[in-house]
């Protein structure tokens, strides 16, 4: 787990009440990694998860697969990651690349996994703004639902 210490941060860390969680590469662009922090910022329903090396992240996973953090003596730094987001939680995964490299997230622990593919077209900032309202009415969507499952709308 030590190599996979360095390969996710939180960029806001889930509540208690977290109810989705934002995961996105460290391939999306500062300014919208910035934005997307500044949106949610206040939320207590939304953790922000940025992974900087999706590749060892899954390496270290796949090699304690099927071991839970409870049940591991070294659980998957993922599984480390992920162990204080309810089972209920959502996580969205933010894509920016062709191929999907965060899917597997879903997984670790069981929790359900939307996904949102960007347009790789990102040069301006009104673009890019754009892409991040987009994740955000998503973000919106699923924040619903959830208050809804847990009868508190």
């Amino acid at each position: 787990m030590h190599a996979a210490a360095q390969s996710a941060v939180w960029v806001k860390e889930p509540s208690s009440d977290a109810g989705v969680i934002i995961v996105t590469s460290a391939a999306l662009p500062k300014y919208m990694i910035d934005k997307l922090h500044l949106a949610i910022e206040h939320w207590d329903e939304v953790g922000y998860l940025v992974v900087t090396q999706s590749n060892t992240l899954m390496l270290d996973w796949l090699q304690g697969s099927g071991q839970t953090f409870e049940t591991s003596a070294s659980p998957s730094y993922a599984s480390h990651l992920l162990r204080g987001v309810s089972k209920g939680s959502y996580l969205l995964d933010v894509e920016v690349g062709p191929e999907p490299s965060l899917s597997w997230l879903g997984s670790v622990r069981g929790h359900s996994l939307r996904v949102v593919k960007l347009r790789e077209t990102m040069g301006s900032n009104n673009a890019m703004d754009n892409q991040v309202e987009g994740v955000l009415s998503m973000v919106r969507a699923l924040v619903k639902n959830v208050l809804l499952e847990r009868c508190v709308l």
